[in-house]
C-alpha cells in the first residue's frame, strides 16, 4: 500500500507537465547561450517588474536578478517539477530576494504594472498571449519572446547569436 504515495505524487506531477505542455509550452529551458542575450534585449532597468511566463526552473529570473537591477522578477508555473527546481534554486540563490516564483497560470495574472515579460511559448499559443496582454500592457512595456514571434504587432528588433541559433524577438507596447 505504502507504493501508491509515491506513484500518486508521479502521477500528479505527470499530469501538471501535461497541463502545462497543453497550455502553454512543455518545459523547454532557455538555452543558456541566450540567457544573457535575452536579459540584455529586455533592457531591464533599476526597479523595473518583470515577469516570467512559464518559469520553468526559473534560469531567465536568476539570470536577470544577477545581470539587472530590476525591483521585482515573477515567475509563473503550473507544472509541478520545474516550479519546485526553481523553487529550490531560490533558496540557494545569492541574488533570489527579488526573484518570486508562483504556483499560478499566467493567463490570470495582472499585466497593467508589469514593465517586461519573457516567455518560451509555443506559435499557437502567442495569438492568446497577445489578446491577453495587449490591452493590458503600458506604454513603454516591453515582450521578450524566445524563438516564437506574435502574429499581430512587428518586433521592434530580432537577434540571433548564429545562423544556427533561435531567435529573440523584442516587442514594445
Amino acid at each position: 500500500m505504502l507504493y501508491l504515495i509515491p506513484l500518486l505524487v508521479i502521477i500528479v506531477i505527470l499530469l501538471t507537465m501535461v497541463w502545462a505542455g497543453f497550455s502553454a509550452a512543455p518545459w523547454l529551458p532557455t538555452f543558456g547561450r541566450d540567457l544573457k542575450s535575452a536579459v540584455e534585449l529586455a533592457g531591464i532597468q533599476a526597479g523595473e517588474t518583470v515577469y516570467d511566463l512559464g518559469c520553468g526552473d526559473g534560469r531567465f529570473l536568476f539570470s536577470a536578478a544577477k545581470q539587472t537591477h530590476a525591483g521585482q522578477l515573477i515567475g509563473f508555473e503550473i507544472s509541478l517539477l520545474p516550479f519546485f527546481i526553481a523553487w529550490t534554486r531560490k533558496l540557494f540563490s545569492p541574488n533570489s530576494a527579488r526573484v518570486k516564483i508562483k504556483f499560478k497560470n499566467f493567463y490570470k495574472a495582472d499585466f497593467t504594472k508589469v514593465d517586461v515579460v519573457y516567455c518560451f511559448l509555443m506559435p499557437r499559443v502567442m495569438p492568446k498571449l497577445e489578446r491577453i496582454i495587449a490591452p493590458q500592457m503600458k506604454p513603454g512595456a516591453r515582450l521578450v519572446s524566445y524563438s516564437f514571434k506574435l502574429s499581430g504587432k512587428a518586433p521592434e528588433k530580432v537577434f540571433k547569436q548564429n545562423e544556427k541559433s533561435l531567435p529573440i524577438y523584442l516587442y514594445r507596447f
